[in-house]
């Protein structure tokens, strides 16, 4: 597993915000930025919107002022996004403006110094059930027909989406949340060949390690705003928690 991407020092990882219209938190902090104070390099690790699919146009319009804000960030600093279980497809939305890794991609490895950094989102090693589930809902034929409908039903399917998420609960403890992360950790060194795995999904803010393989679970910047710069350490790297 070949790195392809270079960690920079100063980097920004910022996973599960689910922006909205009623949930804007990282849009206004990025609306605050002046352009100094962009990272080098600014990682977004998915379930950034809370529902964004590039082949359903009626999912974008509504995000269309967080997505022109994100276009224009990549102007100045280097963006690279993971997509996630909620923003997917975005190719078509994003073009090459920005560095786009589907889900079918990730992890993506990454270097740092002499170590290697394994990214994801988070959504995987699931079950059938959710894999089955996953490649479906990212099918662009499944999506461009869900979006004809909502479009023939004025919006009922992206508006019970909507409702639907409303009501769930983002910020939460995961009971036994390490010794899940323990056998994620075995099950990755089969697969993979990193010295971190770093992933989002899970909203839990926690780092571990099993053995020489370190853990890092991000912040959820939609539960209180945190997400993780990267500083470097002799020999190591640093996953610094920012809070905004």
């Amino acid at each position: 597993m070949s790195p392809d991407l270079e960690l920079k020092p100063g980097a920004w990882l910022i996973a599960d915000a689910h922006y909205a219209h009623y949930r804007t938190d990282l849009y206004d902090f990025f609306d605050s930025l002046a352009p100094s104070d962009l990272p080098p390099q600014l990682l977004l690790m998915g379930d950034i919107f809370d529902l964004l699919f590039g082949y359903a146009p009626n999912s974008i319009e509504p995000n269309r002022k967080m997505v022109d804000l994100v276009l224009r960030i990549a102007k100045r600093c280097e963006v690279v996004y993971l997509e996630g279980n909620h923003d997917f497809g975005l190719v078509p939305i994003f073009g090459r403006a920005l560095r786009v890794i589907p889900r079918g991609r990730q992890p993506l490895t990454a270097r740092f110094g002499g170590l290697r950094v394994a990214l994801h989102h988070g959504d995987t090693l699931q079950g059938w059930g959710y894999e089955a589930y996953t490649a479906v809902i990212r099918n662009r034929l499944v999506d461009g027909a869900l979006n004809a409908v909502d479009t023939f039903t004025e919006g009922a399917i992206i508006g019970w989406l909507e409702r639907y998420n409303r009501q769930k609960k983002p910020c939460y403890r995961i009971e036994g949340f390490e010794e899940k992360v323990r056998g994620r950790l075995e099950t990755f060194s089969k697969r993979y060949d990193f010295d971190w795995w770093v992933e989002g999904h899970f909203h839990q803010d926690v780092e571990t390690a099993v053995g020489q393989k370190r853990y890092r679970n991000l912040p959820a910047f939609g539960c209180g705003g945190g997400f993780v710069e990267i500083l470097e350490k002799t020999g190591d790297i640093v996953f610094e928690k920012r809070t905004v």
